[in-house]
């Protein structure tokens, strides 16, 4: 079975001195990752992430996750490979085929965004170019929704961001690690499942208010998995029966969650 981990997402704005407090705060708030997205409306994460290894220690670093279609293969290469060295090897790379805001992205920055098929492509000539340059020991994760992403997360990832609404119910969640599994190969080791936390209590992210109509009754209403109490003793119980019973043990949560959940993070990571 899978230990647990926690992963705070974080795309704040600050000077350097900012995301470095940032980081020492999750460290020391025992988290096991911190997490930067890929908008044009969030820092670049190459550069937050290396500023965050220079301020901790055993911090994991990680896009999430990088859209591969902004980028050539090689200009990730190149920054991957920096952030390796500068963090001593905590960096994991998360990819993904752009979210469905990321064509605004690319007219931005001057970059074809590319159909479906061919964003995929791009995937997974990335994972080619940086497995060929830094090996098969680099974690990776991939946000994988369709069946071609599933495979090739079955084939690559050690860890899959679940494609799932912030209301899904434990059956919803069960479904889609069964596709991540069923793509797995027998040759590799299990992989670890993710979701993200929605809500405790009554705290709901406000971006997630505004883009998804989230309140703290919807979620409850669906019995929404990703909505948690609050109480420490009933947050673990739930979560160690939802990885029971779907597997997923990796859970990333909004900074805006961060501090209510340092002490269900401390009961429960690596257990």
């Amino acid at each position: 079975m899978t230990s647990f981990r926690f992963g705070v997402v974080t795309g704040a704005h600050g000077d350097a001195r900012a995301w470095g407090e940032t980081a020492r705060r999750i460290e020391n708030d025992g988290f096991s990752a911190l997490l930067v997205p890929d908008t044009l409306y969030t820092p670049s994460p190459f550069l937050a992430l290396s500023v965050a290894a220079t301020a901790t220690a055993t911090l994991r670093l990680g896009t999430w996750v990088l859209a591969a279609p902004l980028r050539s293969p090689a200009s990730t290469v190149r920054d991957t490979r920096t952030l390796v060295e500068l963090s001593g090897g905590r960096f994991e790379l998360g990819l993904g085929a752009g979210r469905p805001q990321g064509e605004a992205d690319a007219v931005a920055l001057g970059v074809p965004w590319g159909s479906g098929r061919e964003r995929v492509d791009q995937v997974e000539a990335t994972i080619g170019a940086v497995r060929a340059a830094l090996g098969d020991s680099l974690p990776l994760t991939l946000a994988a929704g369709g069946d071609r992403m599933m495979r090739l997360a079955g084939r690559h990832a050690q860890t899959v961001a679940l494609p799932v609404p912030p209301h899904a119910d434990i059956a919803a969640v069960a479904e889609v690690a069964d596709r991540v599994r069923a793509a797995t190969g027998p040759d590799r080791p299990p992989v670890e499942l993710s979701l993200q936390i929605a809500g405790v209590g009554d705290a709901v992210p406000e971006w997630l208010r505004r883009s998804a109509g989230l309140t703290p009754e919807s979620l409850r209403e669906a019995r929404a998995v990703a909505a948690l109490s609050g109480d420490v003793a009933r947050d673990a119980d739930a979560l160690r029966t939802l990885r029971d019973e779907t597997g997923v043990s990796f859970f990333t949560v909004p900074d805006e969650l961060s501090a209510p959940l340092a002490p269900l993070v401390a009961e429960l990571t690596g257990r």
